[in-house]
């Protein structure tokens, strides 16, 4: 089976029962949507789970590239990494950390993609971030844009030929209301958001793309 999960921010307990509850094994895939650091209390532990895991996948959101910024650059704040996006417990686990782990966790995300353009059960899927700018092909869009977009992305029609799947912004903030269920664009059709704002107080989500099913774990932070 082939699963999507998005925006765990730190939260390592919750992303370990939804894993058990997907009954996850070596014979499935994950494809992780980036922002598994900043916020939530084990972002580096989440972050090291990934990486040992072979059949996890694991694309860039915005706060993965605010550290790389920082560690990279030491430039804190170049794209707001800051105790505003919640970046406290990820210095303080990443600082702990060996000089040769440090590395490690460096080169690795400096690896990862931006996105992913998949085929399941002839359905075709873009597995991104945030977003894309649809008037850009592909393999020309901005890494910005890739993992900051937001409305620009979210309201405007998406690709024709298949359903880009994203995180990044919480569906209740989407809704406006508190319901932080996965959201489906009933307009064009062809957008999933999977972010259920689990470091909010809400759910992390998973998206089977087999056949479409969602599993919830409701936030341990309520």
């Amino acid at each position: 089976m082939i699963y999507c999960i998005s925006d765990i921010h730190g939260c390592y307990d919750e992303f370990m029962e939804l894993l058990k509850k997907i009954n996850f094994n070596e014979n499935d895939t994950l494809y992780v949507m980036g922002d598994v650091v900043d916020r939530g209390p084990k972002p580096i532990e989440t972050l090291q789970f990934i990486m040992q895991t072979p059949n996890v996948h694991f694309l860039i959101g915005n706060h993965e590239q605010m550290m790389m910024d920082y560690y990279k650059r030491k430039i804190d704040g170049l794209l707001n990494w800051n105790s505003r996006n919640g970046n406290k417990p990820t210095k303080k686990q990443f600082n702990k950390l060996e000089k040769t782990e440090k590395t490690k966790i460096l080169r690795f995300l400096e690896e990862c993609p931006y996105y992913f353009s998949i085929n399941v059960n002839d359905k075709k899927f873009l597995l991104v971030h945030a977003g894309i700018d649809t008037r850009v092909p592909i393999d020309k869009q901005k890494k910005y844009d890739m993992v900051w977009l937001r409305e620009e992305f979210i309201l405007t029609k998406g690709l024709e030929d298949r359903i880009c799947i994203f995180g990044h912004t919480p569906t209740k903030y989407i809704r406006n209301s508190s319901d932080c269920s996965v959201w489906f664009d009933n307009k064009y059709k062809d957008k999933i958001c999977i972010d259920s704002g689990c470091a909010y107080g809400g759910a992390l989500a998973a998206l089977r793309l087999d056949d479409m099913k969602i599993f919830y774990v409701k936030s341990y932070n309520n």
